[in-house]
């Protein structure tokens, strides 16, 4: 019984991973190819913050980063051997919260999405802290 319950805190991690990378991916692919909308210009504040003149470099890093690594992240919850899949989530979370952080920080505002992104951030940590937990209850049967 242990054993199925860490397999579905294992795969409900696994889960949250791929949806935070088919979000980031999404954002990144929008913020590469903007042209126009939204991501066209920095607000004229951020310019002289930030060290990019346009979203390509943000999109891509947002796709590299927190794409390709929650995709990893989930690659290792999902294997048969997961014992160790906690690691790789909590590294993401723990790089998806910090960027957010110093996001604020340069900008000096946070914007109407940082809120959500902060929240889903500690919420892969704590999911990556429930599976680590479970862990540590004992040996699986």
């Amino acid at each position: 019984m242990k054993k199925i319950k860490q397999t579905i805190r294992t795969m409900m991690l696994g889960i949250y991973d791929l949806f935070l990378a088919t979000g980031a991916i999404w954002i990144g692919v929008k913020m590469v190819k903007s042209s126009s909308g939204i991501f066209v210009e920095y607000p004229d504040r951020w310019a002289s913050r930030l060290p990019f003149d346009s979203w390509v470099m943000p999109g891509i890093l947002a796709i590299v980063i927190f794409g390709l690594g929650n995709i990893i992240a989930a690659v290792f919850s999902f294997k048969k051997r997961h014992n160790s899949s906690w690691y790789a989530s909590t590294i993401m979370g723990a790089i998806f919260l910090i960027s957010l952080i110093f996001q604020v920080i340069i900008i000096e505002k946070s914007y109407i999405v940082t809120n959500p992104f902060l929240a889903m951030s500690v919420i892969q940590l704590c999911l990556s802290g429930y599976v680590f937990l479970g862990y540590r209850k004992g040996p699986q049967l």
